[in-house]
């Protein structure tokens, strides 16, 4: 590989895209890639198989005098050096100022980079969103969540990827790829070697972990971590990770398919359900813009009139705060498991 054909690739998420398991298989594919030419570097990932520290920390690296910045001009450096290429992965790179890029971009020594985008069916990214934020700390209800985002569809960055996706496109030193999750689904692809494959030009690079990674709770067990979180921050709508980080390190697949059935069968008075209609018109609008924005930009050609999303009705379950919080059994076995973790309000109250 010659230092002109060099390429830098930033795949950019966004959340609950399959990124997690995308970034597992580069990091155990770190040598192979590497025989290609193609470097997973360590810099900015703190030990993990992911770019996160970079990518939520852009002010440690990107600016004058950033602590890190040398550690990425010198990683510039030596991958020039030796014609390397880069691919870095990050979900919080999906919430990056379009300017960082060509910054980023300086530092390592390229004049052009790409930039990998995934789109999934925003009914299934939005319920996984959503867990993700109670996993993080994060105490707002389903419904409260959903009537925010869906009140006005076109507008939220969940539910419309363009959002993210139009000041990509207007960068002039960025090409961007975008990766249809439900399509390769549907036809039976590796959304990792798709994207090996047909973004970085390496054929017959197989995903060595093909085990789903982030798997989310059921939702009884999200809405029984919610609960803890209300009584661990005391009404504070977000406390962060770490209760959530010692209830999963600390409870066995056995405890929590009981939690699980404890609210099955204490809480049915709370158990709501929304459903979205089939064809709902913001999907089918959704729909349209990306079509008509991006027939240039996707990772895999897309059949005329091929649906990029499914138009079946979607039910999404969900549990009342209020009627939860209220059943004596199951608040009782979420104060307990705070107090066992941790003293949710001081030791002195």
């Amino acid at each position: 590989m010659t230092t002109e054909s060099r390429r830098l690739v930033i795949h950019i998420g966004p959340h609950k895209t399959a990124s997690s398991y995308i970034q597992v298989n580069l990091h155990e594919n770190r040598d192979v890639l590497a025989e290609q030419g193609w470097l997973y570097p360590i810099e900015g990932t703190e030990a993990l198989s992911a770019h996160h520290h970079l990518a939520h920390n852009s002010a440690d690296y990107l600016p004058e005098e950033a602590p890190h910045r040398g550690m990425l001009e010198t990683l510039g450096e030596e991958t020039r050096a030796k014609g390397q290429s880069l691919v870095l992965s990050a979900e919080g790179f999906c919430r990056w100022k379009p300017s960082n890029f060509d910054v980023l971009a300086d530092l390592l020594g390229f004049d052009g980079y790409e930039l990998v985008y995934v789109v999934r069916d925003p009914l299934d990214v939005f319920p996984s969103f959503w867990a993700e934020e109670v996993k993080q700390g994060r105490s707002m209800g389903f419904a409260e969540r959903f009537a925010q985002e869906f009140a006005d569809p076109i507008r939220s960055r969940i539910l419309n990827p363009m959002r993210d996706l139009d000041p990509l496109l207007a960068l002039d030193r960025a090409r961007v790829h975008v990766v249809p999750y439900d399509i390769l689904k549907s036809r039976s692809i590796d959304i990792f070697e798709h994207l090996v494959d047909s973004v970085l030009g390496l054929a017959g690079v197989a995903a060595r972990n093909v085990k789903t990674v982030n798997a989310k709770h059921p939702i009884e067990v999200t809405e029984f971590l919610r609960l803890m979180t209300l009584i661990h921050g005391c009404g504070e709508p977000n406390i962060g990770s770490d209760l959530r980080l010692r209830f999963t390190a600390s409870t066995t697949k056995r405890e929590l398919k009981d939690l699980r059935q404890l609210v099955r069968d204490n809480a049915s008075r709370a158990r709501r359900v929304i459903t979205v209609p089939e064809n709902v018109g913001f999907r089918l609008r959704v729909e349209k813009l990306m079509t008509a924005r991006l027939q240039e930009n996707w990772s895999i050609d897309l059949e005329e009139d091929e649906p990029l999303f499914s138009p079946k009705e979607r039910r999404f379950v969900y549990y009342d705060a209020y009627l939860l919080s209220t059943t004596d059994p199951v608040h009782q076995a979420a104060a307990a498991t705070v107090q066992w973790l941790a003293d949710p309000c001081g030791a002195d109250q």
